[in-house]
């Protein structure tokens, strides 16, 4: 594979970008989840839930859309959380990084979470992604297809010109993979990927930007 192959980058956001967590975080995830199948929160609930994350390739929006809420649901419920409570950048240096990403081929974000709010807490700008698109606005978040198919439509290129590049096998590399997007995997190794990086700055080699 060569630079010239890759003409559009789109990111997933959480535990991609940023990685997301800390007590706020799952408290309101199994309260959320306790509402919902009207049961307290003890520590059967707790496993329950997260035996539905692993089943839904670790993804808590695709966990509330099995049990019948709308793909924007769980972003609506985090957005009353600071983000800085809940999200913190992989790496520092990601702000710049993906400012020299821009530079070469656009960049844009395909998140199953609603980012407006979001990137400029943790000092990203908007302005520097081309799209920004988010599970809630198709009927299924992913790994569903909807939102991959959009981002193809969004580039305007064939799918083996684009680079899509998630935490997840499943949620993010075997959906992409499906309509012949390039993927990259971040922070692990799989064979199922087109490319693996261990640190977020080994997306430039690929491009040849220093």
């Amino acid at each position: 594979m060569t630079k010239n192959i890759i003409n559009h980058i789109w990111f997933d956001f959480s535990d991609t970008i940023a990685f997301i967590g800390g007590d706020a975080h799952d408290k309101l995830r199994y309260k959320t989840y306790s509402e919902i199948v009207g049961r307290p929160v003890d520590e059967n609930l707790i496993e329950e839930y997260k035996k539905l994350y692993e089943e839904n390739h670790r993804s808590n929006s695709a966990v509330f859309h099995c049990l019948g809420k709308p793909a924007g649901f769980w972003s609506e419920q985090i957005s009353f959380i600071d983000p800085l409570v809940i999200y913190r950048l992989a790496e520092p240096s990601i702000p710049r990084i993906l400012g020299k990403i821009r530079q070469v081929v656009p960049v844009s974000i395909f998140s199953n979470i609603e980012l407006s709010h979001v990137l400029p807490a943790l000092g990203i700008k908007i302005s520097m992604f081309t799209n920004i698109i988010s599970s809630g606005m198709f009927k299924r978040p992913k790994p569903a297809l909807d939102g991959f198919y959009k981002l193809i439509e969004l580039s305007e290129l064939p799918p083996n010109k684009i680079l899509y590049i998630g935490d997840s096998i499943g949620k993010d590399v075997r959906p992409a993979k499906q309509l012949g997007i390039l993927t990259g995997l971040m922070w692990d190794k799989s064979d199922e990927a087109d490319y693996c990086f261990s640190k977020f700055e080994d997306i430039l080699r690929i491009l040849d930007v220093d």
